[in-house]
């Protein structure tokens, strides 16, 4: 029996699920308001954190790949002189221990900056000294670099002549690093941690800004939501951490 006209006009005004153009529609409103509640939450500074987290994963991974193909240790980095804000714990640089002059480094390419916005938190120690917080933050107890060696002791590094820079050579710069010996095993802390053994190398990574001059301080940090990292496995590998990761 062939349904009337009527039964199927019946059928058709009670209806129900959505039409493509629908769901297309509400699909695009909810990424648009995930999106605002991303940018409410991370404060502004997801694009480059996640810059900046990529940027670190590819240079730890370029320079583990340098110590292995080279057999020498290999260093990547960071510039850690206050007097030059628009590099500081920003500028990265790779480079290998040179084979036949002690205490010479040979960099690795160009060095690099970090995205706009994006630093490199320093070590604890380094945190009182070269960072200021509105005084209604509380910054996460866990969140600070962790170099290779020992991070109390200064790695000057001269300008580069003969394509080599040496230990406190003309016009040297200090630095932190991490390094990797011949096998690419990093190089952890010397300073043991609270199980009394060194801990593995992490660097953690935050939304800044330059801080005024006359403050004393290079770098004001007012989100302690805005941080991420990288940390560095003792044999080999990498984690990529994020804000729970490193707060809780």
């Amino acid at each position: 029996m062939i349904p009337s006209s009527k039964y199927l006009t019946s059928l058709n005004g009670h209806r129900s699920g959505f039409t493509l153009l629908e769901l297309l529609v509400v699909i695009s409103v909810m990424a648009l308001m995930m999106g605002f509640i991303g940018f409410s939450l991370l404060g502004g500074g997801g694009a480059s954190l996640d810059a900046a987290q990529r940027e670190m994963v590819s240079l730890v991974q370029q320079t583990r790949m340098q110590a292995t193909l080279s057999g020498r240790e290999t260093r990547l980095i960071v510039h850690d002189d206050p007097a030059v804000p628009e590099k500081f714990h920003r500028y990265l640089e790779i480079v290998v221990e040179d084979a036949n002059v002690t205490g010479a480094w040979r960099p690795l390419g160009q060095g690099t900056l970090l995205p706009e916005g994006a630093y490199i938190v320093p070590n604890e120690e380094g945190f009182g000294v070269s960072i200021e917080i509105s005084s209604n933050v509380t910054w996460p107890s866990e969140a600070y670099t962790i170099w290779s060696g020992d991070a109390a002791e200064n790695f000057l590094l001269g300008s580069i002549r003969k394509g080599v820079r040496t230990e406190n050579g003309p016009n040297a710069l200090n630095f932190r690093y991490l390094a990797f010996d011949g096998e690419g095993k990093v190089n952890c802390s010397t300073a043991a941690g609270p199980a009394g053994t060194s801990p593995p190398p992490m660097i953690v990574l935050a939304i800044g800004s330059p801080n005024p001059p006359n403050t004393g301080k290079a770098i004001r940090f007012d989100n302690p939501n805005d941080i991420s990292g990288v940390l560095l496995r003792r044999y080999g590998g990498f984690a990529v951490l994020n804000y729970d990761d490193i707060a809780n």
